[in-house]
């Protein structure tokens, strides 16, 4: 299945993946690396272990999310608000396009 993002979503995918290539662990670096290319070229045909990887990355990127909403001051909080609506978003059509696959 091909995913299918609005320009706002898949900016945020291209941010979260970029910053996981960068601060990323093993695996998951990696994969983000990988990833951020395909989402840049815009083919989202992704491959099951692809989505679950996918998965992984914005999962890891949801749970520290709160933190940096705490911790930011007041317009970067609004940003990192939408984000996470965004991100909401974005999770549930990956969690689509993973069981489809």
């Amino acid at each position: 299945m091909q995913l299918q993002f609005t320009h706002e979503e898949l900016k945020l995918v291209a941010q979260v993946l970029e910053e996981q290539s960068g601060a990323g662990e093993g695996r998951l670096r990696m994969a983000a690396s990988a990833l951020l290319g395909r989402i840049i070229e815009h083919d989202l045909r992704l491959a099951f272990d692809e989505l679950e990887d996918l998965q992984d990355i914005l999962n890891a990127y949801a749970r520290s999310l709160p933190q940096r909403i705490a911790q930011a001051s007041p317009p970067i909080k609004q940003a990192l608000a939408k984000n996470q609506q965004l991100l909401e978003h974005v999770m549930d059509r990956v969690t689509e396009a993973s069981a489809m696959v």
